[in-house]
């Protein structure tokens, strides 16, 4: 199950980045993505993976919670919050140029933190949360290739790109696998934690910035609604 996983999260980015190229999506159907990605995703987090990780490592866990999610902060510091769907072209002169490499750094980083959990074979057969993370990355994936398309990066730049942030993860899972079979059973629980603790920024932001001026209409709470019943009927 996990080479499976791997694959996944490295096929399905570079399936969202090359539809960037080819069918130009609309914003409109990305903000909609995002909002039922970011329900679903928080809605697993709080339903089932939070009180099953607590119940196996106790209230200490909650420290690589909140470290995760202080971890996100830094890092969209960087990325400037392409990872919950923000598209920023930078200009200088009046004219774009090319995506800075600190943030696609930071969009690998998150990536990788994100992948470790993943290196636990009972989190990757955790289809919910699989499925959760999967939403969240595609629309990632649309950002990244998006920022890059109207920044005028170079084709060849504009795939090395992504297939760098592809890999991330999958390296995080094999990053995991080493580590986990080096050190104490805890340590997939903690990097869990950290990863949870990310999604959980990300999955709240995603539901309150996802619309224009911070205003849901009634297609986007629908989405949210549809995200969170789904969740909900998702948990066993």
């Amino acid at each position: 199950m996990i080479p499976i996983v791997a694959l996944l999260f490295f096929a399905l980015p570079m399936l969202a980045g090359a539809s960037v190229k080819v069918l130009r999506p609309d914003q409109k159907w990305l903000r909609l993505l995002l909002s039922f990605s970011g329900a679903f995703l928080v809605s697993v987090v709080f339903l089932h993976m939070l009180p099953e990780l607590y119940a196996e490592e106790g209230a200490m866990i909650g420290a690589w919670v909140l470290g995760g999610f202080l971890l996100q902060v830094v890092l969209e510091f960087f990325s400037e919050g392409i990872e919950h769907g923000h598209i920023h072209v930078h200009a200088k002169g009046g004219k774009a140029h090319a995506l800075p490499l600190l943030t696609l750094a930071s969009l690998c980083l998150h990536s990788f933190t994100e992948g470790m959990p993943f290196a636990d074979a009972t989190v990757a057969r955790n289809m919910p949360f699989l499925i959760g993370v999967v939403l969240h990355k595609v629309p990632m994936a649309i950002a990244l290739a998006t920022v890059l398309l109207r920044s005028g990066v170079a084709s060849s730049s504009s795939w090395l790109m992504l297939v760098l942030f592809a890999l991330a993860a999958p390296a995080g899972i094999g990053a995991g696998h080493l580590a986990g079979a080096w050190m104490d059973g805890h340590f997939l629980h903690h990097m869990l934690g950290l990863a949870i603790g990310m999604l959980l920024h990300i999955g709240t932001t995603i539901i309150f910035e996802s619309a224009p001026e911070h205003r849901f209409n009634a297609t986007r709470f629908v989405a949210v609604v549809v995200g969170v019943v789904l969740a909900a009927l998702s948990i066993h």
